[in-house]
C-alpha cells in the first residue's frame, strides 16, 4: 500500500497500518519504517529502531521533526524517552535515535515543513 499523499481527510485504521510493509530506512540495519501519509514537502509515518542499533546522527535541513514514542525505550538528544515521550527537534539540529542499549523503540513521527 503506497503512502496517501491527496488532500483529502484520511483515515487508516489499525489493520490498514499494520498492512503497509515495513522498509529499510536506507542502509541502515535495524532501522524501519512505513510511511501512512506524504505531501511534496512533509511526511509522517513510523518508524522502529530494533534494540541495539541506531538510527544515526543527522539534521533536517528545513523539516521539523516530531516524534511521539508509542514502544520501548531509546536516547534522543540525551534523553531516555520511552512510551507516551513527544520530541520536538527544530530543523538544522542534529540529533539521533539511539537503542544500542535498549529494547528498541518505535516512533510515530511527522516531518512538517514549515509555513512558506
Amino acid at each position: 500500500m503506497e503512502p496517501p499523499t491527496t488532500t483529502k481527510p484520511i483515515v487508516l485504521t489499525a489493520e490498514a497500518i499494520a498492512a503497509i510493509a515495513s522498509q529499510p530506512l536506507g542502509t541502515l540495519d535495524g532501522v524501519t519504517h512505513r510511511a501512512l501519509w506524504h505531501s511534496d514537502t512533509s511526511m509522517a509515518g513510523v518508524l522502529t529502531v530494533e534494540g541495539g542499533h541506531r538510527l544515526g546522527t543527522h539534521a533536517h535541513r528545513r523539516n521539523h521533526h516530531h516524534m511521539w514514542v508509542i514502544g520501548g525505550h531509546a536516547v534522543v538528544l540525551g534523553t531516555e524517552v520511552g512510551p507516551g515521550s513527544y520530541v520536538h527537534v527544530p530543523s538544522g539540529v542534529d540529533h539521533d535515535i539511539d537503542a544500542r542499549a535498549t529494547e528498541g523503540c518505535t516512533v510515530f513521527y511527522l516531518y512538517l515543513a514549515p509555513p512558506a
